[in-house]
């Protein structure tokens, strides 16, 4: 037998080509394909406007979590705790922007209190913050005391001045106190409470020193004194202080003030026949009604709160005027949860739910209720309906009762409509009724 070894030659490249081509295009179709950095740079615009809060819908990453090597540092249930947490030193702190080839942009965060740092999905546009992250207001503007003047600090090394409240700002400050002395006055000149917890501060000036300034605890303050003045039963005594009132704190079971303190300025008409009113005096000794206090301090209970069972045995009688008094209450536990209603896109109109199979519209079960449901009544993030439970899961679509067309059934559906859906509910908060669109399928 002959043996043509020019031909096998060239038959064995050509079959060496094709494997080694077949094998490229395996690779390459296998291979994934990643994003890659447009642009990075650090953020220049004012620190306060760009503390932020995570949602939960992103983890936190090393790098932008679609750049090849990005690993997760928090996951998305971290952050949804960081977000929902009551305590300011889970608020983050944006410093630096970065966009993708992709258009996506990722902002690199860092929590106030230092524990967590990296890259979080941010959205499609460097205008404001979206994605996993939403601006937050740390502070929250309060009313100002009756009286602004001739507050002293209860305790200098405990309770100082501060820059900006401790935690309210990433790495807060303590201010200058250098030319402080012990027993100068000061003016309050602004009051704020903190977002999260509730509690009061004031900023005060010194009135000895204007460079000492800043911001302080409302509970380390001491209420100003001033002469006693000769009042009738029949005037009204409006301005607390040492000689007439005493201050109402109200904290919770971490001994936390939350909200603000109550001072109950005593009328000489809930005097006994012959008492003074004077700083230092039990309310025993000087009261018609000692526990009127009791009263008091039950009727003015902060917003969210509930008189806690655990009271500090401290009988009212044996307080004195001047003092502060201590009642410990417990958070109201809220959730607003939206309820659904289902629209057709093109139609506007109601689906209604006799046009569904079974007659009902989908069971609004509880992975559902807890992306509609938050503690409290901020609005809705157009995030939201980027959920999974639209993409695959018990909302992503609608199906209809067959119906005769051309002498055979067809089941009509719907699409879930997310562009729709964001722009019908911007406004909407949580506990509103939210409207979700859906786009019909066409039938044949």
């Amino acid at each position: 037998m002959k043996f043509d070894t020019k031909k096998s030659l060239y038959v064995g490249l050509a079959a060496l080509s094709l494997v080694a081509a077949t094998g490229f295009a395996t690779t390459n179709a296998s291979a994934k394909t990643y994003a890659t950095v447009a642009s990075n740079s650090t953020l220049s615009s004012d620190p306060t406007t760009r503390n932020v809060v995570t949602n939960g819908t992103n983890a936190l990453y090393t790098k932008a979590g679609t750049l090849r090597g990005a690993r997760v540092i928090a996951g998305k249930g971290t952050l949804s705790q960081y977000g929902s947490s009551n305590s300011s030193q889970q608020y983050f702190r944006a410093y630096r922007v970065a966009t993708t080839n992709r258009g996506s942009v990722y902002y690199k965060v860092v929590s106030f209190n230092g524990s967590l740092r990296g890259w979080i999905y941010g959205g499609k546009t460097t205008s404001s913050f979206g994605g996993g992250i939403s601006s937050t207001n740390t502070m929250t503007q309060a009313s100002m005391p009756s009286v602004t003047k001739g507050y002293t600090l209860a305790n200098a090394a405990k309770n100082s001045l501060w820059v900006n409240p401790k935690w309210s700002q990433y790495k807060a400050q303590p201010a200058d106190m250098s030319g402080y002395k012990s027993g100068d006055t000061f003016t309050v000149t602004g009051a704020a409470t903190k977002t999260r917890e509730g509690w009061l501060y004031y900023q005060v000036t010194d009135d000895n020193n204007s460079a000492v300034t800043g911001w302080v605890f409302a509970g380390g303050l001491n209420a100003p004194t001033s002469p006693s003045t000769p009042t009738t039963p029949s005037t009204p005594t409006t301005t607390p202080t040492k000689d007439n009132s005493i201050q109402i704190v109200y904290l919770n079971a971490s001994g936390q003030q939350v909200g603000q303190t109550y001072n109950w300025i005593i009328q000489n008409s809930d005097l006994k026949s012959g008492a003074k009113l004077a700083n230092g005096a039990k309310l025993g000794d000087i009261l018609n009604n000692s526990s009127e206090l009791t009263d008091v301090a039950n009727k003015n209970i902060p917003t969210g709160y509930t008189l806690s069972k655990s009271q500090p045995n401290n009988p009212v009688a044996n307080v004195t005027v001047g003092s502060n008094y201590t009642v410990y209450v417990d958070q109201v536990a809220h959730n607003y949860t939206s309820q659904l209603s289902y629209y057709d896109s093109d139609s506007n109109q109601p689906i209604s739910s006799s046009a569904l199979v079974e007659g009902i519209y989908p069971v609004f079960n509880d992975t559902d209720k807890a992306v509609f449901t938050s503690a409290t009544q901020g609005s809705i993030p157009a995030t939201v309906f980027d959920n999974d439970i639209f993409k695959g899961g018990n909302l992503a679509a609608l199906t209809g009762n067959p119906v005769l067309i051309n002498g055979r059934y067809q089941t009509p559906s719907w699409k879930f409509d997310a562009t729709k859906t964001k722009q019908e509910n911007a406004n909407a908060k949580y506990g509103d009724t939210v409207k979700l669109f859906y786009k019909a399928n066409p039938l044949a």
